[in-house]
């Protein structure tokens, strides 16, 4: 029979039973109030995730596949969920740490994969960690959509860097985070509580986050744009991943 639990753990459950009923309150009040926008990220993005994993699959023959790439790509619809998950809980500073953490991490793999192609998935995740300490960041965004979006590196500082800055705010303690949370609604520094003009601002940036994301899956698995130009959702895309689209419609590369 198992132990009985103490008086100490049923006090701890209760409590957190409470902060639990909370997030209802909290969630619920976001699906009330943003409506059929508040399933955007999981709607737009999940079927995005899905349909570009199927094209890859029925594309490129499995070693292809088998490439750190492709590895990050298939972790992002358990990204795509918690990002959800977090915007219906009002907890849009974490949906802006775990959106720069996605950037980084597929760039980096995308860039690893192109400099060495020809190395099994052992030795690509192997070189990330070699190169983490050297090249990471901001210098390694740069690099990365300069090259996917076939841009110069002025042109992707001028429409991206400030996009990195504001994420990276949310990943290190800063006082412009608190400012930007606190001037729109202080109490959502201490606790979780809906607010329209936050959440909006967090799905956009999902989107633009996710539009380079995309981009770059694009660019190394090129084949896989005559299935998106015949997309049903194109113009979806066009509204919400302007690069992506662009992307999808370039015959070359």
């Amino acid at each position: 029979m198992a132990p009985m639990a103490s008086d100490r753990d049923e006090e701890i459950r209760n409590s957190l039973d409470k902060l639990y009923a909370h997030m209802d309150e909290v969630q619920h009040d976001t699906r009330r109030r943003l409506g059929i926008d508040a399933l955007h990220i999981v709607d737009l993005h999940a079927n995005n995730w899905t349909d570009i994993m199927s094209w890859i699959n029925s594309t490129y023959p499995k070693e292809e596949q088998m490439n750190i790439l492709v590895l990050q790509f298939s972790r992002l619809l358990k990204e795509i969920y918690w990002l959800e998950l977090l915007l219906h809980n009002a907890n849009y500073p974490i949906m802006y740490r775990n959106l720069r953490y996605v950037w980084e991490m597929i760039c980096q793999a995308y860039y690893v994969d192109a400099q060495h192609p020809n190395l099994t998935l052992d030795d690509q995740i192997e070189k990330a960690r070699a190169i983490e300490d050297e090249f990471y960041g901001w210098n390694l965004v740069l690099r990365v959509l300069s090259e996917t979006l076939d841009e110069s590196e002025e042109y992707v500082r001028s429409n991206f860097q400030q996009l990195w800055k504001r994420l990276s705010k949310h990943v290190h303690p800063s006082s412009k985070e608190m400012d930007i949370v606190a001037n729109a609604d202080f109490s959502i520094l201490v606790t979780d509580s809906f607010n329209e003009e936050l959440a909006r601002q967090a799905m956009k940036t999902t989107d633009a986050v996710f539009d380079l994301v995309y981009v770059i899956l694009f660019r190394r698995f090129s084949k896989t744009r005559e299935n998106a130009r015949a997309y049903k959702f194109l113009d979806e895309w066009k509204k919400y991943l302007p690069y992506t689209a662009r992307a999808v419609m370039t015959v070359s590369g």
